[in-house]
């Protein structure tokens, strides 16, 4: 098979196909911070400083198909899709401890007939005070203006070392949404005692919410060479650790496929990191259409069932363990990646990753042993 260049391979893997080798993508960010002896308070203030830490740790490693992510996230990116408070280093915190969310309510009972009123945007603007009371509201738009330009700028600088970024844009289905907001077992209760209001709010929002991540891909697509090879969709509450199938068919899985849908039509690639377990759910995903969309899972959910029951029909991607990149030695990494790459890589289909993200107290040695298993074991011949 012809050596492919790291666009083909992952664009390959995407559609279910069988590329060269298997891609490589993991996620890296506080971990570039702690093995460069970079305080964390600076790390999450200087975006600048996560972009070159992220090349430098590139760099070292030897290099993978995809930056995952351009740089890293601050404390405002994330208010754009999580409606919750932060504590973070150097404010809240020590200047060297990883940031924290805050759980508590921010969304209230009335602000479900706010969003039905409204819609997504005026809901997100109406919450910002209570998400970032340090922040005023007159600052969002500077905000917003400084993170867009900052996505554009990075990913110019990674495009002119000819590497693709794998994601940028994010959103979260709006039971996250509302569950992050109005906090778990708040949340939980809304359920069960008004649950006709919460999906009266969620089928109000969920246009603003495709909306706004359609626009900002376009927006970085036409202000780089090749933009974000996908939008990623975050979704944690969603899962089978937190609600039944049953309830999961009514109150999550209508407004995933909503989203991925509209993505898809407007000719994006959706990338469903999915974060605790899916396991019991997996058959759902048999409804979106085949070779256009990637499950990414951090390890809880059973990646190798996923390959029994998505083979041929959805991009897999993952899920090197935190606790194995963190507590393992390299030769069993290279053992884990090895069974990866040669079961759910089989025929193609598959992107290798950490699950979520790389720990910050990740083994050096683990990392190295990650990537280079999977150069080696997962070549197709």
């Amino acid at each position: 098979m012809a050596t492919m260049t790291p666009r083909e391979r992952i664009e390959a893997a995407i559609r279910c196909e069988k590329p060269d080798r298997v891609p490589i993508s993991p996620i890296l960010d506080f971990f570039c911070a702690r093995y460069k002896g970079v305080m964390l308070e600076k790390f999450i203030n200087d975006n600048d400083l996560g972009r070159e830490l992220l090349i430098q740790i590139f760099d070292e490693f030897g290099g993978w198909d995809a930056t995952y992510q351009s740089t890293t996230l601050n404390e405002f990116a994330f208010g754009l899709t999580l409606p919750m408070r932060m504590k973070v280093p150097g404010r809240e915190l020590p200047p060297d401890m990883i940031w924290q969310f805050d759980e508590i309510p921010i969304i209230e009972v009335e602000d479900y007939d706010f969003a039905i009123a409204h819609g997504f945007l005026p809901l997100w603007g109406k919450l910002f005070p209570k998400m970032r009371p340090h922040q005023s509201p007159a600052q969002i738009p500077e905000l917003i203006g400084a993170w867009n330009g900052q996505a554009i700028k990075d990913t110019q600088i990674w495009e002119s070392r000819g590497v693709q970024c794998f994601t940028g844009v994010a959103i979260s289905p709006p039971l996250d949404f509302f569950s992050m907001g109005r906090s778990l077992n708040e949340f939980s209760f809304d359920l069960h005692r008004r649950p006709e209001k919460v999906l009266a709010a969620m089928d109000a929002i969920i246009p603003g919410l495709i909306e706004a991540a359609v626009g900002g891909q376009k927006m970085i697509s036409q202000a780089t060479k090749w933009g974000f090879m996908t939008n990623f969709i975050g979704a944690t509450r969603g899962s089978a650790t937190f609600i039944s199938p049953k309830m999961f068919e009514k109150f999550n899985w209508p407004y995933i496929k909503q989203i991925a849908l509209g993505l898809l039509d407007a000719g994006i690639t959706p990338l469903f990191h999915f974060d605790s377990d899916w396991t019991p759910l997996l058959e759902f995903f048999k409804d979106l259409p085949k070779g256009k969309c990637v499950l990414e899972m951090d390890s809880v959910t059973d990646i190798f069932k996923a390959k029994k029951v998505l083979a041929g029909h959805m991009c897999l991607m993952g899920d090197v363990p935190a606790a194995l990149l963190t507590l393992g030695a390299p030769d069993q990494v290279t053992a884990y990646v090895k069974r990866l790459c040669e079961e759910v890589g089989d025929g193609g289909g598959y992107i290798l990753s950490s699950g979520c993200s790389v720990p910050i107290d990740a083994k050096p040695a683990n990392l190295r042993a990650m990537i280079e298993a999977g150069k080696r074991y997962g070549v197709y011949n």
